[in-house]
């Protein structure tokens, strides 16, 4: 019964195909690029450990003769031992460095997931366009060699002559053509679409567009990663303002013990930095100028997603109403043509007309395609803009 159920489920795949989600899904999964992306995260905390470790002590052993002419001198010994200390600003500084570097990175790993979701829902958008296109084609085929026959009988039959019939001929010759361009294409896409995903086995993948026609509504939209990279960098920068607050960014603590002849010495004392050449202004100055040009970056980007998010909305919705009235140019194209075709069958009728009404059909059905794959691909940037991909 197992066995049964199994084969079903594979006859069932093969005959409908992978569904988009489902494909993401192994996508987001096996893909290689992605999992090397998120190891950048280990990365950076294994980086941030490094700067934040202390580091280690220092120990000097001294060995030494008051008067090596005397026999009954000795040797007398000492030992230190110094350990850097950094001041709390600094360290404070350090520390929102670190978890900048850590917010950075995980933005920069959100944006390049986000990137492949997009390149993987292109691709497989223009994947389906090429699959349709190819039915299309064989539709167009099997239409057009009827045609064929049917001028190639008044042809032999006398009632037609010999350029309508060659006309017609040349037609289904060239979109036999179109079909092994079309094929191919859509083979090329097919691989891309395994590698992409990090797949070796191939996979049958339902051949349908991800997103419809009709508007999608979202209840909200999430923050764009270019957005969340700025935000980061901005935090970096404010650390680093931080740590430049700090004239001293650290001091030596060193203590020991010296044995001399005839008494012995403990020692504690510190080193610190005199900061009279080096008080960091040129880096306070060079901060602020980052953050100045960060604020201008920032506004433009505003300024640049506020116009792009209106340029894909109104350009989804014109290509909807092309859409439709693609469509209903259709089905009238359909009804004349399937008029023109009857009477050509009974001799009333030219076939140069009716031959112009199937490749103004055809054109339209082209169009008709076309424009559902530029409303996914809109749909596909207007995601991607609004951080649907960010998940």
């Amino acid at each position: 019964m197992k066995k049964i159920i199994m084969i079903f489920l594979s006859f069932s795949l093969f005959s409908f195909g992978m569904s988009y989600e489902k494909f993401k899904k192994l996508t987001l999964k096996n893909a290689k690029v992605l999992q090397s992306q998120a190891l950048t995260m280990k990365t950076t905390q294994e980086q941030n450990n490094i700067l934040l470790r202390a580091q280690n002590p220092t120990l000097s052993l001294e060995a030494s003769r008051f008067d090596p002419k005397q026999s009954g001198s000795s040797f007398n010994y000492s030992a230190f031992i110094t350990q850097q200390i950094r001041m709390p600003n600094y360290y404070g500084g350090l520390e929102d460095k670190a978890s900048a570097q850590l917010q950075l990175q995980n933005a920069y790993v959100t944006d390049g997931r986000a990137g492949y979701i997009r390149a993987l829902e292109k691709f497989y958008t223009e994947y389906v366009y090429q699959s349709k296109l190819l039915a299309l084609l064989q539709d167009e085929y099997t239409l057009s060699k009827k045609v064929t026959d049917i001028v190639k009988q008044r042809y032999d039959s006398g009632s037609e002559n010999k350029v309508s019939y060659l006309q017609a001929k040349t037609d289904t010759i060239a979109l036999k053509t179109q079909m092994y361009t079309t094929r191919q294409a859509m083979k090329t896409l097919y691989y891309q679409l395994l590698a992409i995903a990090g797949l070796k086995n191939n996979v049958s993948l339902s051949k349908q567009f991800i997103y419809s026609v009709s508007k999608e509504k979202y209840s909200k939209s999430n923050i764009n990663t270019k957005k969340q990279i700025l935000a980061a960098k901005q935090k970096l920068l404010q650390s680093q303002v931080r740590m430049n607050d700090s004239t001293i960014n650290n001091f030596q603590l060193y203590g020991g013990m010296e044995d001399e002849p005839d008494q012995s010495i403990l020692r504690v004392g510190i080193n610190i930095p005199f900061p009279i050449f080096n008080r960091k202004s040129e880096e306070k100055q060079l901060a602020k100028l980052q953050a100045e040009q960060l604020k201008l970056d920032k506004e433009q980007l505003d300024i640049d997603l506020y116009s792009q998010e209106k340029m894909f909305k109104a350009s989804i919705q014109e290509l909807s109403a092309q859409y439709y009235a693609l469509r209903s140019l259709r089905t009238e194209q359909k009804a004349l043509y399937a008029l023109l075709q009857e009477g050509y069958r009974i001799a009333q009728g030219s076939i140069f007309v009716m031959m112009s009404a199937k490749n103004k059909l055809i054109q339209t059905q082209k169009t008709l395609l076309q424009t559902q794959k530029m409303i996914n691909t809109q749909k596909i940037e207007l995601h991607y803009l609004q951080g649907h991909y960010n998940d």
